[in-house]
C-alpha cells in the first residue's frame, strides 16, 4: 500500500485498500495465492459465479507487484497464470439503465425545471452555488474535479477588449497520477456561465482582501474557495489544498443548493433530489441523444475505457417521448418553464398602450390575429415572437387571451416531426415552450377557479 499511496492519487489508493482488504478475507483467494496452482480451480470458478468477482483485479495487481519485487511465496508462475485470467468489470449503470427516479438521469422536463429555477433564483443561492450548479449541468464533472478548480483555469478570450469566449481547463482526476493537477481537459463554456464565473472571481477577490492567508498560499486562488483555511492541511503535503473545498463539501453544497430551489420531481409531491453523479449521468445521456460517438463521450467524461460509457448507449435515448396536451398539462407544474408575470390585460402591463409591445398569434381556423400578451422588454429583442416569448421573464401574458391556439399549433407540429422520424433534437426543440404555455394556461385556470381537464 505504501507504493500505491506514493504513486497514485488519494481516490485510487482508497479504492485499492478497501477492495484488497475485502478480497483477501476470502478462502478462495487464500487457496489461489497461498497454496499456488492447486487452488486455481476454485479461483476460476469464483470468477464465473460470484457477483463481485471484479474485485479480483485488485488482488491480482497486488500479487503481480509482490512477485515482481521478488518477495518470498509470490511465485512468478502463479503471477503469470493470474495475468491470463479474465476478470470482469463491476456492474455499471444500474441507475442509468433502470432510469431510477431518485438516482438515474434527470428527465428533460426536470432539467428544464432546474434551469428555469436556477435562472430565477435571485438571492436564494450564493454566487458560488449558482456557478457550481451551472458547471455540473454543462460539463458533467465529478465533485473532485470541481473541488480542485482554480481561477487560473478560467480562460477568457477577448475580442476588442471585451470577453468573447470562455474556456475552462478541467483537472483530469480519473487517472492514476500522484499529482492532482498534473493534466487538464479544455472545455468551452457558454457566455452565460462564463459571465457567472467572472462575477464569482470578483467576489472571491473581495473575500481574499479581508482574509488572513499565509504568504506561502498567497498565489493559490481556488475557484470555489473555503470560508476558512483548513488548518489540518498546513505544514503537510496537502497544504496547497488548504483553501480548497473537499469533494464531499462540493457534493453537499450542490445537493443543498438544489434542494433550496424546491424544484418538483417526476414523483408527485416530492422535490427534485440531485447529486453530482445524477447530473453526470444526465450530461452523458443527453450527449448520446445528440449523436456523439462513444469515444467523444468517453473524452468528455474523462474516461479512458470505452466500456465505461457503453451503458449510456444501451438505454433507448433515441426514442422521443410522446407529448400531447394532456401530458403537457400534467408535466407543466414540474417543468415550471414560464418565468414571466401574468396580468389581467394590456392595461396592467409594463408597456401598457404601446402597440409595438403587443404579442399576437394567428388563429388559423378563423384566419384572425389574436393578441395574447405584452412584451416588457424596452430594448430591441432578437427572439422570435410569439414562440420564444413564453420562456422569457419579460413576457406578460394576459388572462383573457387564447393561449391554447399556440399550444395546439406547437403540439401538432411536434407530432408531425415525431411521426416523420426526424432527429430527436428537432422534435423536442420547442418542448420547453410547450410546457411554458401549458404552465400559463394552468395558472390562469387556477386564478379563475377553473379545473384544468
Amino acid at each position: 500500500m505504501r507504493n500505491v499511496i506514493e504513486t497514485q492519487n488519494a481516490q485510487s489508493a482508497h479504492n485499492t485498500f478497501s477492495h484488497l482488504k475485502e478480497v483477501l478475507k476470502s478462502d478462495v483467494f487464500a487457496a489461489a495465492f497461498i497454496e499456488g496452482m492447486p487452488g486455481f480451480g476454485t479461483f476460476q470458478e469464483y470468477l464465473n459465479t460470484v457477483e463481485n468477482s471484479w474485485r479480483a483485479h485488485y488482488a491480482r495487481q497486488w500479487f503481480e507487484w509482490c512477485s515482481t519485487m521478488g518477495y518470498p511465496d509470490f511465485s512468478a508462475e502463479v503471477a503469470l497464470e493470474i495475468s491470463r485470467l479474465r476478470v470482469g468489470g463491476n456492474e455499471k449503470g444500474r441507475a442509468v439503465l433502470s432510469a431510477d427516479p431518485q438516482a438515474g438521469p434527470l428527465l428533460d422536463q426536470e432539467v428544464s425545471s432546474l434551469i428555469n429555477a436556477l435562472r430565477a433564483s435571485g438571492d436564494l443561492l450564493s454566487l458560488q452555488e449558482r456557478a457550481l450548479i451551472w458547471l455540473c449541468l454543462a460539463l458533467g464533472p465529478n465533485p473532485m474535479q470541481i473541488a480542485h478548480l482554480r481561477e487560473e483555469d478560467v480562460k477568457i478570450i477577448n475580442d476588442d477588449d471585451r470577453p468573447a469566449f470562455f474556456h475552462l481547463s478541467v483537472p483530469r482526476m480519473k487517472k492514476r497520477e500522484a499529482e492532482m493537477r498534473s493534466s487538464f481537459r479544455t472545455r468551452a463554456l457558454t457566455w452565460e456561465i462564463g459571465s457567472i464565473l467572472i462575477d464569482l472571481m470578483e467576489e472571491n477577490a473581495k473575500r481574499r482582501s479581508d482574509a488572513k492567508i499565509p504568504d506561502r498560499l498567497g498565489h493559490i486562488f481556488p475557484l470555489f474557495p473555503r470560508d476558512s483555511i483548513r488548518a489540518s492541511a498546513l505544514g503537510t503535503p496537502l497544504e496547497e489544498l488548504a483553501l480548497h473545498h473537499s469533494s464531499p463539501d462540493i457534493g453537499k453544497m450542490l445537493s443543498e443548493a438544489i434542494d433550496r430551489l424546491a424544484v418538483p420531481s417526476r414523483t408527485a409531491g416530492e422535490r427534485l433530489r440531485v447529486t453530482c453523479r445524477r447530473l453526470r449521468y444526465t450530461f452523458a445521456t443527453r450527449l448520446v441523444r445528440e449523436g456523439v460517438t462513444k469515444r467523444e463521450v468517453a473524452d468528455l467524461l474523462d474516461h479512458t475505457d470505452l466500456q465505461n460509457v457503453q451503458v449510456y448507449f444501451d438505454i433507448k435515448s433515441d426514442i422521443v417521448q410522446k407529448l400531447d396536451k394532456a401530458i403537457a398539462m400534467a408535466v407543466a407544474p414540474i417543468a415550471q418553464a414560464f418565468m414571466g408575470q401574468i396580468v389581467l390585460d394590456d392595461g396592467y402591463a409594463v408597456r401598457s398602450g404601446d402597440p409595438d409591445a403587443k404579442i399576437a398569434v394567428v388563429d388559423e381556423i378563423n384566419g384572425a390575429i389574436k393578441e395574447v400578451g405584452t412584451c416588457g422588454e424596452f430594448s430591441f429583442c432578437r427572439l422570435s415572437a410569439p414562440v420564444a416569448c413564453y420562456t422569457c421573464a419579460k413576457f406578460q401574458p394576459w388572462v383573457e387571451a387564447p393561449h391554447h391556439l399556440l399550444l395546439d399549433d406547437l403540439l401538432k407540429e411536434r407530432e408531425r416531426k415525431r411521426e416523420a422520424g426526424l432527429d430527436g433534437r428537432m422534435v423536442t426543440l420547442m418542448d420547453n415552450t410547450i410546457l411554458a404555455i401549458a404552465d400559463v394556461i394552468q395558472r390562469i385556470d387556477a386564478r379563475q377557479g377553473v379545473q384544468t381537464p
